[in-house]
């Protein structure tokens, strides 16, 4: 990718910052989707706290997962990257 434009270096840059700050905020996120259920009280069943629970927790998984390929994908064609330019 020697011979991309600018726009598209400053494009992918964008979106790598933007994963990385996303990976950064998912453990606040995560904690306040747990925590959650304690404002809830006796309002609700324990059986449906814990499928809440199960469901924030499958979908923080599945969130990792995409965060965590997408990172590695860019650093892999910014390491490929460097070495075509040397």
């Amino acid at each position: 990718m020697a011979g991309a434009p600018p726009e598209e270096h400053q494009e992918r840059a964008t979106r790598q910052r933007r994963l990385g700050d996303a990976a950064k905020l998912l453990p606040v996120l995560a904690a306040l989707l747990m925590l959650f259920p304690t404002l809830w009280g006796e309002a609700r069943s324990t059986s449906m706290t814990l499928i809440y629970i199960f469901v924030v927790w499958a979908a923080l998984i599945v969130t990792i997962a995409f965060l965590s390929r997408a990172l590695a994908r860019y650093v892999r064609e910014g390491q490929a990257e460097q070495d075509e330019s040397k």
